[in-house]
């Protein structure tokens, strides 16, 4: 059971942190320069979710052959929920599904996918030389 709230917790406590904000009708905005954009906000809330999602299912035991496609399956994963994190808000007084953020969403996921890739690939070679 520790393993569990260790393991999927965090993507559980993210979803839901995402799932509320999108039930809000006005989200507080934080204006910082990194957000002054709300598609950069998007990407970033995602590249978190990819990150928590695909730790998620490296660690889970229960489909082993999903372990070594954890990537693959945090960045399906997170552009799924972020499409229907768009339709949910057609359902939301004040709040609309926009294309773009859904875009947005994908991307962050992507950046981290990437990101991930060549943190592998780097550890990798360096494993190599040494």
């Amino acid at each position: 059971m520790k393993n569990i709230f260790s393991n999927q917790g965090p993507l559980i406590a993210w979803a839901v942190l995402i799932f509320w904000l999108s039930s809000l009708s006005h989200v507080p905005r934080i204006d910082t320069p990194i957000l002054a954009s709300d598609k950069i906000a998007h990407a970033l809330v995602y590249f978190v979710l990819c990150w928590f999602s695909s730790r998620a299912v490296y660690r889970q035991r229960v489909i082993a052959v999903l372990a070594g496609h954890s990537l693959l399956a945090g960045f399906v994963f997170t552009c799924v929920y972020g499409y229907f994190d768009e339709v949910h808000q057609l359902f939301v007084p004040g709040r609309n599904y926009d294309y773009f953020d859904m875009l947005a969403d994908a991307s962050g996921a992507l950046i981290f996918v990437l990101l991930a890739q060549a943190w592998k690939f780097l550890a990798v070679r360096r494993a190599g030389r040494g």
